[in-house]
């Protein structure tokens, strides 16, 4: 007889859930032992197995499924900065890029981390290749596997980054590159990512007929900066509202050129990384915007489960859901470790049942 309305899962039904969720693969045999043992749904077990799967390499798929996906980056491999203005740019190093941001992602879920990590952190995911490409001392490191010393060596390991702009996934060139255009950063894009990704904000798409912001002209001898061109830009007034929201935010990450360098110039002139908000807060630069975001952490915090929680049922939410959301953020709140969100959807009734309609 076919099952009907709310039913529980069986133990391997929600072996294989669980290692869909952690490993986008199937359930290995210590998992599946404990379902033929009857065991797996006591919270204890669920606990010891989600460290246990975690611990394991497969877990990276947590970055690579749930991360890339949230983070709108799943298309990076597709980028292509201008090899003109950018030589030192190749596949590799797009590769790398990619890869910063999936360790670092399942790192914050491996270690418990506090999941304000992703906005801001001490600490960055590099091999030798992207330590050079930032700028980073080659072989210096924290924690994890060695750098490497030569810039082609795949070895990847944390390297500290005390008082420092990079830190976080809003400063790593997965990020950088793919909020800019071929030839030159794009703080309108960088602005719109953050309240989007991060922020879980709704910006509405540009109204019809609004010019490129290359058609904006500049005087006879005169260059003007990024940020003057965008300043003539939102003088049109139905540009102007999410414009004053998006802009400032990205001013804040003008000191990173379109393939995530840091710069201190732009034509000849000082880079002016300063933004003020509609409610006229000001800061300067990536460290104070990366502040300004953690006092918005809220936010954050509440989009990221969403999506978190979303990904895992693998379906829309909906008002039911709402608890498991609202149980997961608590946790966080008291614990400050990202696995505990994780904990929490595989300890709620949505993830352990399933709905049979009837036919």
């Amino acid at each position: 007889m076919e099952p009907k309305g709310v039913q529980r899962l069986s133990q391997h039904q929600f072996a294989t859930r669980m290692a869909l969720v952690l490993w986008s693969s199937v359930p290995d045999e210590p998992l599946l032992e404990l379902a033929d043992s009857g065991s797996l749904f006591e919270p204890e077990v669920i606990q010891q197995q989600l460290r246990r799967m975690l611990a394991d390499e497969r877990a990276r798929a947590l970055g690579e499924n749930f991360g890339l996906q949230w983070l709108g980056l799943t298309d990076l491999l597709r980028q292509q900065p201008d090899a003109e203005v950018f030589p030192q740019f190749d596949a590799d190093l797009l590769k790398d890029f990619r890869e910063e941001v999936v360790r670092t992602i399942c790192g914050v879920f491996r270690e418990g981390r506090p999941l304000t990590d992703l906005l801001a952190a001490d600490r960055v995911m590099v091999n030798g290749r992207l330590a050079n490409h930032y700028g980073l001392p080659v072989g210096e490191r924290a924690e994890g596997e060695a750098v490497g010393g030569a810039a082609g060596e795949l070895g990847w390991g944390w390297v500290g980054i005390a008082n420092s702009p990079r830190g976080g996934l809003i400063t790593t060139a997965a990020v950088l590159t793919r909020t800019s255009y071929p030839r030159r950063s794009s703080p309108v894009l960088r602005g719109k990512w953050i309240l989007e990704e991060i922020l879980g904000a709704k910006v509405p798409p540009p109204p019809p007929g609004v010019p490129a912001l290359e058609e904006v002209k500049e005087a006879e001898g005169v260059v003007m900066t990024l940020k003057e061109r965008l300043s003539k830009h939102r003088v049109q007034p139905e540009c102007a509202s999410c414009h004053a929201r998006m802009d400032p935010l990205g001013f804040g990450l003008e000191n990173f050129n379109a393939v995530g360098v840091w710069r201190d110039e732009e034509f000849g002139r000082a880079v002016d990384a300063t933004g003020e908000l509609p409610s006229g807060e000001t800061f300067q630069g990536a460290i104070e915007l990366k502040n300004l975001l953690l006092k918005r952490r809220d936010e954050f915090e509440k989009h990221f489960i969403r999506k978190l929680v979303g990904f895992a049922f693998g379906r829309e939410l909906n008002k039911f859901d709402q608890c498991v959301q609202e149980r997961a953020l608590e946790r966080l709140h008291r614990e400050g470790r990202a696995d505990g969100i994780l904990e929490e959807i595989l300890l709620s009734y949505p993830f352990q049942h399933r709905y049979y309609p009837d036919n």
